[in-house]
């Protein structure tokens, strides 16, 4: 079930049918040093993508204060399979 839904109480497979497809998505800004993961819907995965991580985290507030609240539902290592220091970027 996406998050966002979930959370505002919304039936996602109705809103998105046909594609009742769940896809995880990665929030980078949200916790130093750590990635979490959210799983949306493929309407909120196209309104992540289109208004930006931080635009869609202020349309979303529900989300924004539960990954305050329950962190260890979200997060995981941010030295996973594809962290690139900050360093290497310069």
């Amino acid at each position: 079930m996406c998050d966002v839904c979930n959370l505002e109480g919304k039936d996602w497979k109705f809103h998105n049918y046909p594609r009742i497809t769940i896809n995880q998505a990665k929030f980078y800004r949200v916790y130093l040093g750590q990635v979490a993961k959210v799983k949306l819907c493929h309407l909120h995965t196209i309104e992540n993508f289109l208004i930006g991580e931080s635009r869609f985290l202020k349309e979303h507030l529900s989300l924004a204060v539960d990954m305050g609240r329950n962190r260890n539902n979200y997060t995981q290592s941010s030295e996973g399979e594809n962290y690139v220091p900050a360093s290497v970027w310069f």
